[in-house]
Formats: structure tokens, sequence, C-alpha cells
């Protein structure tokens, strides 16, 4: 539930999160900044047991020990790092590849057919242009580690105005915002830098502003990977699929401080105040003061801290505000509201490796199988242990004492132990001892494994773990079984990018213009040219035909001249076709092949026949379709279609027969006089 603007704030320590250098208040304090500050600390605080499982799924997958040398064996905490695996073996099975996307009109009645493709095309480049594939792999394997995955679309052109993107499109804005970072730190008196260091780095950085080797300019749509931890999600949301109904979502943006600096200008001379950490640590709200402060280490070859950047979107006012952690007097910038934006308000796109009604948290694979991977590490590791103490030994009689045993050296036989046993048979005194005797069943993994593959869905073949040896059949068989027990998650990730790419194309075409879109798809051909109107009448005149003229080009896309969010928004939906993004099944796809491909064949003959013989064969290539579509929708069966024969010229109708002797464009007996042109008089 949303807090009311004049809400106390809640019961949070305010010492803990305090800017360690605020000495002072501004009298001119925005209280609004302090009300969405206390929300931040609130949901900071909701979330933050979540937050510290999050980071002990990645230790654990990660599977390293920091405090451990690195030239140990020590440095790797598990013997074997089975969730790392399982992982990477699931990751290439639900997202292998770029989906293939489609637009279809929203209304089948109007001719839309070039503006959809035009449109699917577009947004398919952006998208990869973007690099879809990468963020989007990472924001699944943050699934299956952390519970549900994060990514930020947005369309970037002012780095000042727009939300704030890491992955940014390179250009001259991140010259310009480093020197304005420059030039505010040479002009604070306060600040403890080398000047002069500062000095050449500003000299550097406007040479290569002068070089104009980056774009001047450059816009496009941006996909950000959000962290998991870093966003702050309304704690009034119960269930994760409504989080698009949340009252807001807030990002947690770590940023240098220098940065911060150039960027924000609106706050430079209260950047001291904020809140530092150390560069590379995880800024977690247990922690906040631990960090250098401002101008403790920005000296020549120093630390330049890192401050944390709250970026909220308000659903309740379509309003994005910006904070800085530690300034509680003024906004980072002013808000605004964002004007590229689809149907949706939220940029931000979740996608939860499973779902529990009516919870926003559920398990991730890394959840439910830590026990599986200590169990099984745990049993190899003891017989590991049991089978470095399975040594050969000897038993002694305790009369034998140490002066009565004697190593003697013999030339060409080697060490020989002497034992006096006083004329007494050796085999009183010395015997062997038994060894550790070890029980296979007790060292047995097999129930562990079972538990491993109905938890994660992996079947043996598929994690390459071959306990006994199997057929390509039996592989291909437990392939398929893989398929069938990860394909929930395959669909969950294709309804996340049909968001995504139905976000992207509305954004698209509320941003790009024609020239844009020409860049992508060509520009469309120039009208044909009007005949030619003496040429018309002399020919009308004279009786002889008119040149042929050649049919006009269809055009390369089709991309509304003005557009606004009532006429683009109702347009076109965007899909993804199902399974493009997974690796293919090949024996499925044999199987589909080989039964589809008689049928075809035999279809594809008839058309032939029909068109040779003149007929209308659009219905026998309907029928072909629709059989293909019902084997598998991924077959394109127009590659396997003869091509439609040309129209034939009807024949002329019958009318009076030919006069003799009559001429070409002689009028018939009983007609009109055609007129002569002027010219021609």
């Amino acid at each position: 539930m949303q807090q009311p603007l004049d809400a106390p704030p809640p019961s949070v320590n305010p010492a803990s999160m305090e800017a360690p250098n605020q000495t002072s208040t501004d009298p001119q304090a925005d209280p609004l900044v302090k009300t969405w500050m206390n929300r931040v600390r609130a949901s900071e605080k909701h979330w933050s047991t979540f937050h510290k499982r999050v980071a002990h799924n990645r230790k654990l997958v990660r599977g390293i020990d920091d405090t451990a040398d690195a030239d140990t064996p020590a440095y790797n905490k598990q013997r074997a790092n089975l969730i790392a695996s399982t992982i990477s073996v699931v990751l290439s099975k639900v997202y292998a590849k770029n989906p293939e996307m489609s637009g279809e009109p929203t209304n089948k009645s109007r001719p839309l057919r070039l503006f959809a493709d035009t449109v699917s095309t577009v947004t398919q480049t952006t998208l990869e242009d973007a690099k879809l594939k990468q963020k989007a792999k990472r924001a699944v394997k943050a699934a299956m580690t952390c519970s549900f995955g994060v990514v930020k679309g947005q369309w970037q052109r002012d780095m000042k105005v727009d939300p704030i993107i890491k992955a940014r499109i390179e250009d001259t804005q991140d010259n310009l915002a480093h020197i304005d970072s420059l030039l505010a730190e040479i002009e604070d008196p306060e600040q403890r830098g080398d000047q002069e260091a500062k000095k050449r780095e500003l000299e550097q950085a406007i040479a290569g502003l002068e070089a104009k080797r980056e774009v001047v300019a450059a816009e496009g749509f941006v996909i950000d990977m959000v962290r998991t931890e870093r966003l702050l999600p309304d704690e009034a949301v119960e269930d994760i699929w409504d989080y698009a109904s949340g009252d807001w979502l807030i990002e947690k943006i770590p940023m240098r401080k220098s940065k911060a600096r150039g960027q924000f200008p609106d706050v430079a001379d209260l950047i001291d105040r904020a809140t530092t950490f150390k560069v590379g640590k995880d800024m977690t709200d247990d922690t906040p003061r631990r960090g250098m402060y401002a101008g403790a280490t920005l000296v020549a070859g120093g630390d330049d801290p890192m401050v944390m950047v709250y970026e909220a979107w308000s659903k309740v006012d379509n309003t994005v505000y910006t904070m800085i952690a530690g300034i509680e007097s003024r906004f980072a910038r002013q808000p605004y509201h964002p004007e590229r934006l689809g149907e949706r308000w939220y940029p931000y796109f979740l996608l939860p490796f499973q779902s529990v009604d009516g919870e926003f948290v559920a398990q991730s694979m890394v959840d439910v199988l830590e026990k599986l991977q200590d169990e099984h590490n745990e049993t190899r590791d003891k017989f590991a242990e049991v089978r470095r103490n399975v040594r050969p030994h000897f038993i002694a009689s305790a009369a034998a004492n140490e002066k009565s045993l004697r190593k003697v050296v013999i030339p060409g036989i080697g060490e020989v132990v002497t034992l006096d046993t006083g004329d007494l048979p050796i085999d009183q005194f010395l015997k062997q001892g038994t060894q550790l005797t070890i029980d296979p069943a007790v060292y047995d993994t097999s129930p562990i494994r079972n538990d491993w593959e109905m938890v994660s869905g992996l079947q043996d073949a598929a994690r390459s773990v071959v306990v006994q040896a199997k057929t390509a059949t039996e592989a291909a068989i437990s392939d398929q079984s893989l398929a069938a027990r990860v394909a929930e998650f395959r669909d969950q990730i294709e309804d996340w990018l049909t968001e995504i790419a139905q976000f992207a194309s509305e954004v698209c075409l509320l941003s790009m213009t024609p020239a844009m879109v020409e860049t992508i798809m060509g520009p469309n051909p120039p009208p044909p040219e009007p005949p030619n109107p003496i040429l018309a009448i002399a020919s009308q005149a004279m009786g002889t035909p008119m040149p042929p003229t050649e049919p006009p080009q269809p055009p390369a896309y089709e991309w509304p001249k003005q557009s606004t969010p009532d006429t683009v928004f109702n347009l076109i939906n965007m899909k993804i076709r199902a399974g493009s993004t997974a690796a293919p099944n090949k024996l499925q796809a044999q199987e589909t092949w080989t039964r589809a491909l008689p049928l075809i064949r035999e279809m594809v003959m008839a058309i032939r026949q029909i068109d040779s013989m003149g007929g209308d064969s659009e219905p026998e290539r309907e029928l072909v379709r629709e059989t293909a579509a019902r084997f598998d929708e991924t077959i394109d069966v127009d590659r396997f279609l003869p091509p439609k024969p040309a129209p034939q010229m009807a024949a002329p109708a019958p009318g009076l027969p030919p006069i003799p002797g009559a001429q070409p464009g002689m009028p018939m007996p009983g007609g009109p006089v055609p007129a002569t042109p002027a010219t021609l008089q």
C-alpha cells in the first residue's frame, strides 16, 4: 500500500543510513525528497532478507573462496560445483538464439500487412543492435540463481533527460559529461585531488572530443541488465506477476562520484554529503559506512569512491524521481515525465524462474539444489578421506623395540630391515595389518542423483554423466524428457520476450522517423512517371499502340508520418514464434520432417498440375500451409511451393469481322470521328 505524502517515516534507524559527511541541512529542502528516501529505506528493509539470500546464491554458484590462497585447493569451495554446470545446461536448452519475431495487425480488415512486416523487421533489428541475446541470457541465468531476473528497456536520446541507462550508446554525450565532472573538480576549492593531473586529463578529454571519432548525437533503443537485489518493487504487491500494477519501482544504481558530479549538476554543490562506498564492494544497506569518504583518496592514482543513485518510477503520478543516498534536501535532477514509453508504464521486465501463487519470491534453481549438492559433496569427501586412509601397514609386537630393528643396505639388493627375534619365528613379532573396508553402498550417490534429476529435470545424457552405457536412441529420448520438463520455464521466457518486443515496437513507432526506418528497410522506390499526354493523343490518332509502361514497384516499407500513443498502440501485436529461442530438438525435427515430406511433395505435384492446366491452385496452396503448420510451425512451406504462373491476357471479345482494307486506327463505319490534335493540324 502506498504511503501518503504526509505519513511519518517508517521505523528505520536514521543513524545507520545518514551521510557521513553531512553537517548541516538545507533550509530550502524539498520535503518530497525525504518522503521518497523514507520509502527507499522501508523497501530496503523489507527486501533485506531476500537480498542476503541472493548474495548467498551467487557465492554458491561462483564456488570460489576469496579468503583462501589462490594456489591452494581450498580456493574452490566445492568438490563438484554441480549447480553451476546444471544452470549452464538448462540455459543452453531454454535460450540458445535470438527469438524470431512476427507482427500481426490488430485490425484484420485493414491492409496493414506491409506495415506489420516493417515493424517486425525494425523491432528485430533494434533489439539485436541492443544485444538482446546477451542481456536476456544474463537475465535467465539470474532467474535460475536469484529467483527472478530483470532487464530495463528505454529509448536513449539525451543522457541528462532520459532515464539512467548503464549500457549506453557511445557518443559525445559521455565525453561532455566527463569534461563537466573534471571542471567541477578543478573549480572546487575543497577538492584535494592533484590539480595538474586533473587539468591534464581534461586536456586529453577535449582532444578526444575534437577528434569526432564517435557519433555526435546517437539515439536508439537500449537494453540494460538490472541486478535482482538492486530493484525495489512496491511492498504492497503480493504476487510477482502483478509487479506492473504496483505504485512504484525503484532502481539502485551505483555510480562513481566524479561521474555523478558531472551528470547531476543540480546537486554538484551537495555531492560531498553523499554516502560513499569502496569500489567493488556490495554496497548493501547493512554496511552503509564502509568506504572512503569524499576527498579522502582523490589524489593522483587514488580511488574514486562510489555513490548510490536511486531512480524511482512512480506510476501514481507518472513521474520519475532521482535521488542520491545521503542527499535528502534536493532531487538529483528535476522530476520529469518520460515521453517515449510504451503502453505499459514501467520499462522494467521481470522474469521469474518459478512462481508461487500469492508470493513475490519463490525458490530458484540454486535454492532447490543446494542441499543435494552439499549431500553429494559430503559423501564424496568422506569417500575420498577413507580411500586416503587405506594404506598397507604392519603390526609389530611390543617386545620388538626400536633397538632390535636395524636397516642394512646391501649392494644390488637395496634396503633390508633386520629384526632381532631371539631365534623365534618372525611372524610371532610382525604381521600385516587389516586394511579398512570400503562399503560401496554407504558412499553411493544414486539416490542423490535421482533426486537431482527430478528437481532439475536433467537426465544423465543431458548432464553428460552417463552411469550406464546408452544407445543414441536412449540418449535422444532422455533429451526429449529434458525438453518436456523445462518447457514451462521456456514458455515463461517466450512470454517475457513477447512483452519486451511489444514494448520495443511501440517505443520505436513513437521515436523513429521515416529516415531512420530507411536505414533498415531501404528507401521506397520512386513513383512511376505519368504517361506523356502528347504521345497518348498521337498514338490514338495514328492508331499505334502506346509504349508499355513499367509496373509500379511495391514500397519497401510503411511507417506512420505522425505517431502518437492514440494512433500506434492499437495497430500491431508482436509475437514470438514458439520454440524459436531454444536449442533445436534434432530427433523430433527429423521425425516431423520424415512424416511431413511425402504429404508436402504430393500436394506440390498437384499444384503444378493445376497451374499447368490454367486452374486456380490457391486452395491447394492454403491446404499445404495448414498441413505444414499442423506438423511444425517452424516449417516455412512457401520455400517449396512453385511460383504462381503469370496471368494470361484475356482473349478479345467477339465482335464484327474486320473490314477489308481497313487501316489500324480508322473509325468503324458510323462511329465518331476522332479529334485531331492542334499540333497536328
